[in-house]
């Protein structure tokens, strides 16, 4: 079995971080609608501790579903763009 030789530029792994900072806003604030959705569902009594985490508003209110989508899209983006900055801060640690 021949192994192929890539040169330096094409092993380190690199993220963009807008991409990942993107990805993680989206996702944050999709979790953050489905937890609000579900504190609508009467018969099951899911935790509602992401809420509380973006909103002191009434956790069935149009108030805290627009200020916790709000707040929790700017967090994973956050998140998201750190978690990149910090993965690409380390592509030299790649092992070759």
């Amino acid at each position: 079995m021949a192994t192929q030789d890539f040169p330096l530029s094409q092993s380190t792994h690199r993220i963009g971080i807008v991409r990942l900072a993107a990805t993680g806003g989206v996702g944050a604030a999709v979790i953050f609608v489905l937890c609000w959705l579900g504190t609508f569902i009467p018969f099951a009594s899911p935790t509602h501790a992401y809420i509380g985490l973006f909103t002191l508003a009434d956790m069935q209110s149009g108030a805290a579903l627009l200020e916790g989508s709000f707040w929790s899209l700017l967090f994973g983006g956050l998140s998201g763009a750190l978690i990149a900055a910090i993965y690409n801060l380390f592509a030299g640690l790649e092992r070759r």
